[in-house]
């Protein structure tokens, strides 16, 4: 596992950029096209600000999400409205762009559509919330068991986690296992050490009540960068 356990945001900003803008070179040398997904809140900000400047080839990028709220896309609790107003401006606006939630759907059919779309996630960002939730997989979401099986389809799921706002469109653990370049970002900002706490025990299988242990254990090879 490469844990890169960085002293500031910034440093760690640096380094998940330069690992992304290799690994899309890289990519980019065996297929013309990439889809790169990534985690909403308010912890990614920082992060889209800048990989928006990063010159890349971004006509032949899909961004797309990791997870998603099912609320209005205009709203500011919508991650799709995240990545339109910080990550798909300058350089990146080239990119192109598949969300999650679509107007006049019901879950089934936005369900449907979405595990139709997104075939193959070349590289996903993800997040991690002081609870051990990373995607929408909650520890206490009802469908928590479905989330975590590493071999159920389809990739993206519903899930109503008790403890958050909004029903959720996410990917579940086979989802997520099944991408060849994840990233892990957790930065501890303004809860303190919390997170690295949780991280922590993550790391060291110390408790499996976090749903990023299943993750980490599926996936020893995956970068943790952490600040």
């Amino acid at each position: 596992m490469n844990n890169n356990a960085l002293s500031n945001n910034e440093m760690q900003i640096n380094l998940i950029i330069k690992y992304v803008t290799a690994t899309i070179h890289d990519l980019l040398e065996h297929q013309n096209q990439i889809t790169l997904a990534v985690s909403g809140g308010k912890s990614p900000i920082p992060l889209f600000k800048e990989l928006s400047n990063t010159p890349l080839p971004w006509e032949k990028i899909t961004i797309t999400l990791v997870d998603e709220r099912v609320t209005d896309t205009n709203s500011l609790d919508s991650n799709e409205n995240l990545v339109r107003n910080y990550l798909l401006q300058n350089q990146a606006a080239k990119a192109k762009f598949k969300g999650l939630v679509l107007p006049r759907q019901n879950m089934q059919e936005m369900l449907n559509n979405t595990n139709t779309w997104i075939n193959q996630i070349d590289i996903a960002i993800l997040g991690m919330g002081e609870d051990g939730h990373t995607a929408s997989i909650f520890p206490d979401c009802p469908e928590f068991k479905q989330a975590i099986n590493k071999n159920i389809a389809p990739a993206y799921i519903e899930t109503n986690p008790i403890s958050a706002k909004y029903t959720r469109i996410g990917l579940n653990l086979s989802g997520l296992i099944r991408i060849p370049h994840l990233l892990l970002s957790v930065s501890s900002g303004a809860h303190g050490d919390l997170k690295l706490k949780v991280l922590n025990e993550a790391i060291n299988g110390d408790n499996q009540n976090y749903p990023i242990s299943y993750l980490l254990k599926q996936r020893s090879d995956i970068h943790i960068f952490s600040a």
